[in-house]
């Protein structure tokens, strides 16, 4: 079964693949060693992508990401015993599968529905590590370059972390799911603003907690950007209202004027 998946995951669909340019076949080659790291490590139960074996390798070798994982980020590190325990669960979880799944028809429902929020923890734990890694190399760009860290953050990174939502949306759209893409457009900012501001001042806790309290100070560029935003949704609610609902496609430009003023005022406030 691991034979066919790789054949069918490597050589097929990235060394054989004619569909792909140059440029995408070479970097796809390059990433074939990540691709069969996380093979080993995400478990997806989804039905065209069900390998029983796969995904009782993945579920066994899992904890050994994790861990590294949680290594990188926990200062004390980690207690021995629980990673005895988490490997010899795994391990024993892992053996379940291939003993109790079928082969051809796949998991049960409800395990299933399990085993894919656990995959979808796991890939959290990539993007994460996979994005720290890119700040990194775009903070060492800017330093060769002498580029102040808010422009990078305003501009590059700004546009890097957006292609995926801007792509994404458009699919939507164009397969006539318009409200969808709409509502990811204001969700997914929503999300990273209280969610991750969230996370981020609970790991402030014994500051907030203190009597000093915690001091933060709002750049000149984070408080333009944050009247932009607010500015653009009010636009937007108004916008509908007066045309019952609908926001025109012309009000698009308006997004756009919105956006280059924000890029404008901010470059002045860094000069």
């Amino acid at each position: 079964e691991l034979g066919e998946h790789f054949y069918q995951t490597i050589h097929v669909d990235i060394i054989s693949n004619n569909l792909l340019s140059k440029f995408e076949w070479h970097c796809m080659l390059m990433e074939i060693p990540f691709t069969i790291i996380r093979k080993f490590v995400i478990p997806i139960p989804c039905e065209g992508e069900y390998n029983r074996s796969m995904i009782a390798f993945s579920i066994a070798f899992s904890p050994i990401w994790l861990l590294y994982y949680l290594s990188t980020k926990l200062e004390d590190g980690i207690d021995v015993r629980l990673m005895i325990v988490a490997i010899i669960t795994s391990f024993a979880a892992g053996a379940t599968v291939i003993r109790f799944c079928d082969k051809a028809t796949g998991m049960p429902l409800k395990f299933g529905i399990v085993t894919a929020l656990y995959g979808f923890l796991i890939a959290a734990t990539w993007i994460d590590v996979i994005s720290e890694h890119l700040v990194d190399i775009l903070e060492l760009i800017g330093v060769l370059l002498r580029i102040p860290s808010p422009v990078m953050g305003m501009t590059i990174l700004a546009w890097g972390n957006s292609v995926g939502d801007w792509t994404t949306n458009g699919a939507l759209a164009q397969r006539g799911l318009a409200d969808m893409s709409m509502a990811v457009c204001f969700a997914g900012p929503s999300f990273n603003l209280l969610v991750g501001l969230g996370f981020g001042l609970l790991t402030q806790k014994e500051s907030l907690m203190s009597a000093e309290g915690l001091n933060v100070t709002m750049m000149p560029t984070v408080r333009t950007g944050f009247i932009f935003l607010m500015t653009n949704c009010i636009a937007a609610i108004v916008s509908s209202l007066y045309h019952g609902g609908i926001i025109p496609k012309m009000h698009g430009y308006v997004f756009w004027t919105f956006y280059f003023a924000y890029l404008s005022m901010s470059a002045q406030h860094l000069m």
